[in-house]
């Protein structure tokens, strides 16, 4: 049965407290501004594991709350901090990263949270899609999750780039099951290839129009026999 407890926290947390409001917060937003639907929450491995989804709005934020468990660490971009939008992403505990880049620190303080036996929460596309399809991914997933040698668990969200332009769109969150990278010190081709496993994973669990530079990629079919 999955560990829905809230996750033990070391003496150099490099994250803010999780709000208690933030699920049923997030829970009402969604109500409030779509028909919300969860999928595959059962699939939750006990900690620690590097959750992952993709990225299409500002809503995927309290979309993704609800689905997964309390205590859990996302990132969010630097660019952020300071501005109108930092409460939002405060709904979680986060780690502020410098987009586009091989940001040390905020690695640093990943591999702490997974060593701590705390979920990490990252989107690996690293940024908002603005075709309304997958964008190619980063690489920071598959290198936390084989530095820590913990599991991948993907998600999809689908319908939160419909929010507030149309009247409660339909939103899906989709949870898929844990899959693991081979453990080590990946560089190079092998990190591009350990990502790519996880875009597709992801795009295993989306329907076919959000699949985007992953379209047509034969390691689709492969990953949604192990995630779905």
């Amino acid at each position: 049965m999955p560990n829905n407890s809230p996750q033990p926290r070391p003496a150099d947390w490099p994250a803010t407290e999780q709000s208690r409001w933030s699920i049923p917060i997030s829970r009402l937003i969604m109500f409030l501004l779509s028909r919300y639907h969860v999928e595959g929450r059962e699939n939750l491995p006990d900690p620690p594991y590097v959750f992952v989804s993709n990225h299409l709005s500002y809503f995927d934020i309290p979309a993704t709350i609800p689905v997964t468990p309390p205590g859990i660490v996302g990132l969010a971009a630097r660019k952020y901090k300071g501005t109108w939008m930092e409460p939002f992403f405060r709904l979680n505990a986060l780690i502020w990263v410098t987009q586009f880049s091989a940001d040390r620190e905020a690695l640093r303080a990943g591999l702490r949270v997974l060593e701590a036996g705390v979920v990490l929460g990252v989107a690996p596309e690293g940024t908002r899609s603005r075709t309304g399809g997958l964008i190619q991914g980063r690489s920071g997933a598959a290198f936390l999750a084989t530095r820590a040698n913990v599991p991948v668990v993907p998600a999809a969200l689908y319908g939160t780039e419909k929010v507030l332009k149309h009247p409660r769109p339909k939103v899906i969150a989709r949870v898929g099951k844990p899959f693991r990278l081979p453990e080590g010190r990946a560089k190079g081709e092998a990190l591009e290839e350990y990502t790519e496993r996880i875009m597709c994973a992801i795009a295993a669990l989306l329907p076919e129009q959000y699949h985007g530079v992953y379209a047509g990629n034969p390691l689709i079919e492969e990953m949604a026999q192990i995630v779905r």
